[in-house]
């Protein structure tokens, strides 16, 4: 459903309104009456909790995820400071909870750096594209140790913030500005070729981590407790319980240095680093303010998932993934839908939510991807055009086990004047253009054009992807 005119200008206006009130209302009630007429106790709670949603989404989505994936019971997992080398390329049954490429395998560790750095040592790099990606607790890329940037086989040091001591010789220095870190290894593959991708997986579980403090001890899970939800679906998203979920956050992960002001603003309702969130401190009002703010924040983040960047012939063209600054909004977005994404010098993506005539992408309908020989996507590495289910963020079942189509895709047909046409839609095509066919599977779903290590025409906007168009 289009937004009615109007209503898009009026939320980002509401939002920015609301941020500039609760810097004030965070000094507020610092001195403000322990007692406030209902109405304004609601007001100020639900400003406040606003801010701190749209601010801590992130934080929640990075803990929660940690959590799940550092599990014993979950489907696959490893401790902290641990890789987990997934078997193969991700498919819908794979347990990762964000939307995972189908072009990489992966290698995932979730960090704890609160005893002092956790040293990786990658004993030999592969001949093909490879790249461990580290980020902050906010989804910020701290750094790339791979084949873009000429990175070679040795140890590196992740450090957490204000670290003095000493690294062993040799060993690469990369700070963190959280004690919490995310590492992403990916290394291409050939899709649908498994003589390709089993020696990938063996050498990503070469890849060691340890910490640099030998006597560190890290907290594991209870395996009696259940495997957390980071998915949507989880009630907690829009619940009070959010909040006791953030303040968790920035226990284990930390706040970085530029959101530490917008991060006590809240502590007079307790939600802030170092806090115990308590509802049943609070008034009924305030419950009621913070209720709300949860749902309007909840719905705000999504909302921005699908409106980042500029719409052009029906992708999001943004370079604005993977470092956010003070876009404390388009990281929470980033990070409850896709999260872990590359900054736009390793990779850019383009989703896409619609087809040529403005209509949401669905299963019921057919539709093509034409590039003409000289509109392939201008990478120097590889591309790919990825399916997700729609709102799951999923890879969708089918029938050929197919989940993305790109330069690499077995069996690719192009026409005698060299140009590419992806055929989207659920039942296989007819003729040759079987070869090109990308399962859509049932219902709505959407796209994302993945361009790794993009040329300059795509980080400078030069270059327009044809539109999904539809088939009538």
């Amino acid at each position: 459903m289009r937004p009615l005119p109007g209503v898009a200008l009026r939320a980002t206006r509401l939002a920015a309104a609301l941020a500039a009130s609760a810097l004030a209302l965070g000094a507020y009630a610092q001195s403000a009456p322990t007692t406030l007429p209902d109405d304004l106790a609601e007001a100020e709670a639900f400003a406040l909790g606003y801010q701190a949603y749209v601010m801590g989404a992130v934080y929640v989505r990075s803990q929660l995820l940690m959590e799940k994936d550092t599990h014993p019971n979950a489907a696959l997992n490893a401790p902290l400071n641990q890789f987990n080398v997934y078997p193969g390329l991700a498919t819908p049954a794979t347990a990762i909870d964000f939307t995972p490429n189908n072009d990489t395998v992966y290698g995932l560790a979730w960090l704890d750096l609160r005893q002092g750095p956790v040293l990786m040592t990658i004993p030999g790099t592969p001949e093909r594209y490879w790249t461990v990606q580290a980020t902050d607790w906010a989804l910020n890329t701290l750094d790339y140790v791979g084949e873009r940037v000429g990175s070679k086989a040795g140890t590196y040091a992740y450090v957490p913030p204000g670290w003095k001591g000493k690294l062993p010789e040799g060993v690469t220095r990369i700070d963190s500005t959280t004690t919490g870190v995310f590492l992403q290894a990916r290394t291409v593959v050939q899709p649908e070729v498994a003589s390709d991708i089993a020696p990938v997986v063996a050498q990503l579980k070469t890849y060691r981590l340890e910490p640099l403090n030998k006597a560190a001890a890290y907290p594991r899970a209870d395996p009696a407790s259940p495997v957390p939800n980071p998915k949507l679906n989880n009630p907690v998203w829009q619940t009070l319980e959010f909040y006791s979920l953030l303040n968790r956050a920035w226990a284990f992960g930390g706040v970085r240095e530029q959101d530490k002001e917008v991060a006590k603003l809240a502590r007079a309702l307790g939600i802030g680093p170092g806090l115990t969130f308590d509802p049943a401190r609070l008034t009924e009002a305030q419950r009621r303010g913070l209720e709300r703010a949860a749902q309007a924040g909840f719905k705000r983040v999504i909302a921005k998932s699908r409106e980042n960047g500029e719409l052009r012939n029906g992708w999001r063209y943004a370079t604005n993934i993977g470092r956010y600054g003070d876009n404390r909004l388009v990281a929470s977005a980033v990070g409850m839908v896709g999260y872990g994404g590359n900054a736009a010098e390793e990779a850019m993506y383009l989703p896409a939510f619609v087809d040529n005539t403005g209509e949401p992408l669905t299963g019921d309908r057919r539709y093509r991807i034409r590039f003409a020989a000289d509109q392939m996507p201008p990478v120097d590495a590889f591309w790919s055009v990825t399916i997700y289910g729609n709102p799951d963020n999923q890879l969708k079942d089918n029938p050929i086990n197919r989940y993305a189509f790109g330069d690499r895709t077995p069996g690719l047909r192009k026409a005698a004047d060299g140009s590419l046409t992806i055929h989207l839609q659920k039942d296989e095509p007819e003729g040759e253009a079987a070869s090109n066919w990308l399962p859509t599977g049932e219902g709505p779903f959407w796209a994302i054009l993945r361009m790794y290590e993009p040329a300059a025409k795509a980080l400078t906007g030069g270059y327009v992807p044809p539109p999904i168009e539809r088939i009538e």
